[in-house]
């Protein structure tokens, strides 16, 4: 697929947090004990939370081999750590917590990733969720707000009821410079800090003034104490509840996570490359996050034709950001409309712009020329999950 991912540098971490919700994952895809799922790496969160359903098989994919070895960082923190220490590299409890966990991670690693990770790490005090070229602008919004602005954001985490707290966004923070100064410090020309601005070449919109309609509207429909993409967006990783943190990073799933760590394997790769490929027919499931926001419409649907003519069914979920791919359900594009519909308006992360899900029949068994066997081909290289 030519995607304009492949024109940028992938040669450090630009994601440390997989901003697409977990639960939106496990409804779109409803993963069975007999699945194989391909999932998108980005900062493996959804890898994990993937694994903690249970399929089969899990294959973490991506283009980016930074972003892979983040994962692979993580699975080692579950294979050999307590839940302490991921929390701690994360930076759920703080620069005191990356410290202590960093102390216990590194001893631990092989040689070879252990000065590479120490240099990252020290790099980055305050944890992995923070490491990401995008987390590190969009957390720095916070800071260049008046106080009193700062203040009337956290006050949006004690309400208790939807109407309250859009009301008060409305009276208290609508009437002010609040939007303008989101909607600046967002707008496209500026979120090329956090992205690569030859990414948006397809985007239909500037971000600044959609991003910001989409989290007024988020305020009248989902409460922001329970919404953690909501606070961390806002607030950065500390004083998160438990409760509302990815499934992954519950400590009470620590032990059902480390269990199915075996199921896991690691691909750099381009995944609808790979789906298309003689090691892509086992997949059933897959999560494609928004790679489709780097192509063309055109390009799209060749790709969506194409992931219809594989041997087998699939069924897959991507994200539109700032581009409306798949609309509607056309010949080629095999959308189901009604779960995509009620997906997007549940989406817990406010400034995606709609989930697409797709149901792919598959060509007729001995349509198409077998998968070979053998190796897969040279276009991907794998790494055993664990360091």
């Amino acid at each position: 697929m030519q995607s304009e991912f492949t024109q940028v540098p992938l040669d450090c971490l630009r994601y440390g947090l997989v901003w697409e919700s977990a639960a939106t994952l496990y409804e779109a895809l409803e993963l069975q004990a007999d699945d194989h799922a391909l999932i998108i790496t980005s900062a493996g969160c959804n890898v994990l939370n993937a694994l903690l359903a249970g399929p089969r098989r899990v294959t973490a994919i991506d283009l980016n081999p930074v972003q892979n070895e983040l994962l692979q960082l993580k699975v080692h923190a579950v294979r050999h750590h307590p839940p302490a220490v991921l929390r701690g590299l994360l930076g759920l409890a703080g620069p005191a917590g990356v410290a202590q966990a960093a102390a216990a991670l590194l001893p631990t690693l092989p040689p070879a990733r252990r000065q590479a990770w120490a240099v990252r790490l020290a790099q980055h005090p305050r944890g992995l969720l923070l490491a990401g070229r995008l987390e590190s602008y969009v957390t720095a919004f916070l800071p260049t707000l008046p106080a009193v602005l700062q203040a009337k954001l956290a006050h949006l985490l004690r309400f208790e009821g939807v109407g309250a707290q859009a009301a008060f966004f409305d009276e208290e923070l609508a009437t002010t410079d609040f939007p303008a100064r989101f909607i600046q410090y967002f707008d496209q020309a500026n979120l090329s800090r956090g992205r690569d601005p030859r990414l948006f070449r397809y985007a239909a919109a500037t971000g600044g003034q959609v991003f910001y309609e989409r989290l007024r509207a988020q305020l009248s429909q989902q409460l922001a104490r329970d919404n953690f993409f909501f606070r961390f967006f806002f607030f950065g990783p500390e004083n998160l509840p438990e409760s509302i943190l990815p499934p992954c990073y519950q400590a009470a799933h620590h032990a059902r996570l480390r269990a199915h760590l075996p199921r896991l394997r690691v691909r750099t790769g381009e995944a609808v490359t790979f789906l298309l490929s003689a090691a892509g027919p086992p997949v059933s499931k897959a999560s494609l996050s928004n790679i489709f926001e780097y192509v063309s419409a055109a390009e799209f649907g060749r790709a969506s034709r194409a992931l219809g003519q594989r041997p087998g069914p699939l069924r897959a979920v991507f994200w539109n950001l700032l581009q409306a791919q798949a609309p509607r359900p056309t010949a080629g594009v095999p959308l189901l409309a009604g779960i995509s519909a009620g997906l997007s308006a549940r989406e817990a992360c406010f400034y995606f712009g709609g989930v697409r899900v797709l149901a792919f029949a598959g060509a007729p068994t001995g349509a198409l020329r077998p998968a070979r066997s053998g190796p897969p081909p040279a276009a991907f290289t794998f790494s055993a999950p664990a360091l």
